[in-house]
């Protein structure tokens, strides 16, 4: 695995872990972060690699400031 694979992996588990903890479903996430629920799903995977923007709509709508999320996935890499 690429440097870069394994971040966009250590995101992907940050995100699916914070969800779940608030024990939302990728429904929920997605209209809350004004996101189509697909595109969480890939994310969730690893699968695609978001923009600055949807972080940020993804930290707002997971009530988080955007440097947690980030530095929690830097964690788990």
């Amino acid at each position: 695995m690429t440097r870069d694979e394994v971040l966009i992996a250590a995101f992907a588990d940050e995100l699916r872990s914070r969800r779940a903890a608030l024990r939302l479903s990728q429904e929920e996430l997605a209209h809350r972060a004004g996101i189509n629920r697909t595109y969480i799903a890939k994310l969730e995977l690893a699968r695609n690699q978001p923009t600055l923007t949807v972080l940020l709509r993804v930290a707002e709508a997971l009530e988080v400031p955007l440097p947690e999320l980030i530095a929690g996935a830097l964690v788990r890499r």
